[in-house]
């Protein structure tokens, strides 16, 4: 039997709710049908994680493309810029005390309720 390592249908829907079904990084409308993708701020690591933060709405953006398209493979292909910017966290950070850059525009913090707040937790 294969193990879930993902996040819950519920956390993917405040996910989706939180972004207006956009992608936080483009703006690009994603639909249901779309492709896109849930990426983890602060990865899993190889193997994935058994915390329970791994999968928390405030460790997650929701993108449009693939690992290796759109909006998700460029964070990928430019990890420099993705920490500069908030797209990926550090080890040692928690996601949700650690802003990210929105739309090239917005520089907010992401919750565990699934909103965005404009100063620090």
């Amino acid at each position: 039997m294969t193990r879930t390592t993902g996040p819950t249908e519920a956390t993917t829907l405040l996910l989706f709710m939180r972004a207006g079904g956009r992608c936080e990084l483009c703006n690009r409308d994603l639909g249901w049908t779309s492709e896109y993708s849930k990426h983890h701020r602060r990865p899993r690591g190889m193997g994935g994680t058994k915390a329970t933060w791994v999968n928390a709405v405030s460790n997650l953006l929701l993108v449009c493309g693939t690992g290796v398209t759109g909006c998700h493979g460029m964070i990928e292909s430019q990890r420099a810029i993705a920490y500069e910017r908030g797209w990926l966290v550090r080890t040692g950070f928690a996601p949700n005390e650690v802003p990210v850059l929105l739309h090239g525009a917005r520089l907010v913090y992401l919750d565990d309720d699934g909103r965005y707040a404009e100063g620090s937790p």
